[in-house]
């Protein structure tokens, strides 16, 4: 049980992904349009472009639904959509986000290689800040899991942005996990001061952070 625990922080909310692909698809095909426009001949043939972006990722998007929702009832075919995603739109924020689904999928089938594949995977194809911090953190959880306390600590590397109590955070539970209490609260306590505003993952850091302070 503690083990599936653990297994189950190793990444993030689907819906957190889902609608980060849904907000990052408007910078992305704006982005293609302002590309391109030089290359194609008239009034017609961009608004033919506009078109054809915004088909594609109105197509992206509903296969993207389609997994998530298929994940989230435990239905096999999320994979195969995954697959189907990160194949014909690797290129756009849909397929990356496919690929941290597929990573998530191999580790709770116990693959954490295949898993550690696809999250460096998202680290060698995009440059968008949140996916990054989003595979960043499940390989240094994956490492912790593993025991591979120094290649999680390398990892963690200051973010500087509202990712930074979660760096924080994981960094203190590295840290608690190599007999190091003192320096896992002084981390707890630096996620606490980065984690604004009440909720329940700032409840349950509270309680880590006062229980690593007693024990």
């Amino acid at each position: 049980m503690a083990e599936e625990n653990e297994i189950g922080r190793l990444h993030l909310a689907v819906d957190e992904d889902a609608e980060k692909a849904r907000e990052l698809w408007k910078k992305y095909g704006i982005g293609i349009v302002a590309g391109v426009v030089l290359g194609i001949g008239g009034v017609v043939g961009i608004h033919g472009w506009r078109d054809y972006v915004d088909d594609r990722g109105e197509r992206a998007s509903t296969l993207y639904e389609s997994m998530v929702a298929a994940v989230r009832s435990k239905d096999s075919g999320g994979r195969d959509v995954a697959e189907k995603l990160l194949a014909d739109y690797s290129n756009t924020p849909y397929g990356v986000g496919a690929a941290l689904m597929l990573a998530r999928l191999e580790l709770e089938a116990g693959n954490a290689a295949a898993a550690k594949a696809q999250l460096n995977w998202v680290l060698e194809n995009t440059t968008e800040a949140s996916f990054r911090h989003a595979a960043t953190l499940r390989l240094a959880r994956i490492a912790l899991h593993e025991r591979d306390y120094d290649s999680a600590r390398a990892l963690l590397q200051p973010s500087g942005d509202s990712f930074q109590s979660m760096y924080d955070e994981l960094r203190g539970d590295i840290l608690a996990h190599g007999g190091d209490r003192r320096a896992a609260q002084i981390a707890y306590d630096a996620a606490l001061i980065a984690l604004t505003g009440r909720s329940a993952a700032r409840d349950l850091l509270q309680v880590k952070r006062d229980r690593i302070a007693t024990d």
